[in-house]
């Protein structure tokens, strides 16, 4: 399944209110003047330091397996 079929997928399974929601935020991206990007920028070591604090929980067993983390948020939100 491509990212758009998932994306689809996703709307077309959401109740009516939610997608009017989505629909009214995407509108806002689009006229709004400020830029859409809602990350900030972080310097190189702060991006070090982040990947280094992930690889020690991978390490240690605290990682989480991928497919189990989004099946997980499909099904808090609604999507599953």
């Amino acid at each position: 399944m491509s990212t758009l079929d998932a994306t689809v997928s996703m709307l077309e399974a959401m109740p009516e209110e939610a997608r009017i929601r989505v629909f009214e935020f995407t509108q806002k991206l689009f006229t709004s003047r400020k830029p859409a990007n809602p990350f900030t920028s972080v310097s190189v070591k702060q991006v070090a330091s982040d990947l280094a604090e992930s690889r020690q929980q991978i390490a240690e067993g605290k990682g989480l397996n991928m497919e189990d983390a989004l099946n997980e948020l499909g099904r808090n939100h609604g999507f599953l």
